[in-house]
């Protein structure tokens, strides 16, 4: 029944007027990509013209202040105790990946770009290649990664390298970490096989959690009335919330987009918690998930972790909620103990500890005789430096290129070096403490159409306004982080070419090829 019922839906389409449909598409697609083009070309002169300037300043010491950030590799450069690491950075084409080789940069280092490719088609150079941050910059291809990660290292004798291509996951990462370290002197900001696994894998996590004794987040798959009327009474000053668990996702994951609202237990009396409960109809073949619900919000640790020590930390409200839009002078009192947190989850990870990681965290109170205090339990964790960005594109904070050089400890043998080597470590983990004691807030997102018009639900009006919505922002969206400099991640004062490289070669080269080739090549 369902065959001929389809076959007349799409035979009362006219062939002619669906013909038409795709040949404006493809006419729409064509003229996006001239678009871009023409406007490449109309704003070169005044692109020029920014990108001669910022040299110009930078060469004749305009920009030279007290705060400069050249000014910090030129006194690094001339003092003749300083010893220059070579490092390689993996995915320089992303945010992260650029803002930490221009650190190292801006800090003396000798850094040595990659790029992971998923085809081996011959493209234009990157803007980011062309990062006066870089001696060179290769590009990987993604069947070729751990071979061809090991050429570079021998072939330029990195010292130290740190993955923070998109491209690759944590498994990936972990195994060209144990072959380098394994055939090489090069060190690795990752965790090896072993730990990756357990901690990329949920269960895996919660059982490192426990082992460790660590504060986590309740999750119980229950299966009658019984078991949750024990969980409620053996933990009667903890708040849960019973759901049913998502189809395929695994027994401690929830259904959120169930269209069914929580239940929240326990109840103001346990009466009505009884009666409440008595209506779930939860069995062995229908089971729910009681996960413990916070009071204060859910936020997130960036970490940078070196030998079980936190060398950077970076806390964030997830969601940036709008009650944490300015500091709170709660704030110091929550960073710290969620600091303390991470601390005790590094060190009781040992020294094989190194890693990119965030951590989700439930905050919640408990009440005492005289006082209240923060409990903090963690829920989850991300491997990875995508999962760290926020940390990584500080370029002000210091304390993560010392953090990263106390994996090179000691440098040299001399005594001076390894006295200075301590002494910056002391003053990057004050400053550390210092950093820890705010919680910051993600930015605002922007301005969204597609968002404007939702908010006035105007579906049934105008069913296809909210898709050409969307395709506005984005377009909108890209295109002003694409020309407008000042948005745009691959810019910097000190560094302009390559976000002029990408807007003027690579993005129109892109386009023309588009043109050519029929194939839409998105730019990220």
């Amino acid at each position: 029944m369902a065959t001929p019922t389809v076959q007349r839906a799409l035979g009362s389409i006219p062939r002619r007027d669906a013909f038409i449909t795709m040949s404006d598409q493809i006419q729409f697609q064509t003229l996006v990509h001239l678009l871009r083009v023409l406007v490449s070309v109309a704003f070169l002169p005044l692109d020029n013209t920014i990108l001669v300037v910022f040299y110009l300043a930078n060469y004749a010491g305009t920009l030279s202040s007290p705060s400069n950030v050249l000014r910090r590799r030129r006194q690094a450069l001339q003092d003749v105790h300083f010893y220059p690491k070579t490092i390689l950075v993996s995915g320089v084409n992303t945010p992260h990946g650029l803002a930490v080789a221009r650190s190292w940069y801006l800090h003396g280092h000798r850094v040595v770009g990659a790029n992971v490719i998923t085809d081996d088609r011959p493209t234009p150079p990157s803007g980011e290649s062309m990062s006066t941050a870089l001696t060179v910059c290769y590009r990987i291809p993604q069947s070729q990664y751990v071979s061809r990660l090991l050429d570079i290292v021998q072939r330029e004798k990195v010292d130290l390298w740190i993955p923070c291509s998109s491209e690759t996951s944590a498994a990936d990462d972990a195994v060209a970490k144990e072959v380098l370290e394994s055939r090489t002197p090069c060190k690795c900001i990752h965790l090896d096989p072993e730990l990756a696994r357990r901690f990329s894998n949920p269960d895996l996590f919660t059982q490192f959690l426990a082992e460790k004794d660590l504060p986590v987040v309740e999750r119980h798959q229950v299966q009658s009335r019984d078991s949750i009327h024990k969980i409620l009474h053996r933990s009667p000053s903890k708040v849960f919330r019973l759901r049913k668990p998502t189809a395929g996702s695994g027994n401690l994951r929830s259904n959120n987009n169930d269209g069914s609202d929580p239940l929240i237990l326990p109840k103001r009396t346990l009466s009505l918690t009884y009666s409440q409960v008595s209506e779930v109809p939860i069995s062995k073949e229908n089971p729910w998930v009681l996960q413990q619900q916070t009071r204060l919000g859910e936020f997130r640790a960036e970490l940078l972790v070196v030998r079980g020590q936190v060398k950077a930390i970076r806390v964030l409200r997830s969601g940036g909620d709008s009650h944490g839009q300015g500091p709170s002078r709660l704030d110091g009192g929550l960073a710290t103990a969620i600091h303390k947190l991470m601390d005790q989850l590094a060190t009781k990870g040992g020294p094989r500890m190194t890693t990119h990681l965030t951590v989700q965290l439930h905050v919640d109170e408990q009440f005492e005789a005289n006082s209240v205090r923060y409990v903090v339990h963690i829920a989850g964790c991300t491997l990875g430096a995508s999962a760290v960005a926020h940390l990584l594109q500080d370029g002000s904070s210091t304390s993560l290129i010392t953090g990263y050089l106390s994996l090179l400890s000691p440098c040299t043998t001399t005594s001076f070096c390894r006295e200075g080597s301590d002494r910056s470590q002391e003053e990057a983990q004050g400053q550390q403490a210092e950093e820890g004691a705010t919680i910051y807030t993600e930015k605002t997102r922007r301005f969204s159409l597609y968002r404007t018009i939702k908010s006035y639900d105007v579906r049934r009006v105008l069913p296809a306004l909210y898709p050409a919505c969307e395709h506005l922002d984005d377009w909108a969206h890209h295109e002003a982080d694409r020309l407008l400099f000042w948005n745009n991640w691959r810019f910097s004062p000190f560094d302009p070419l390559p976000w002029w490289w990408h807007v003027h070669v690579q993005q129109p080269l892109e386009e023309v090829g588009s043109l050519l080739g029929g194939e839409t090549l998105k730019s990220k």
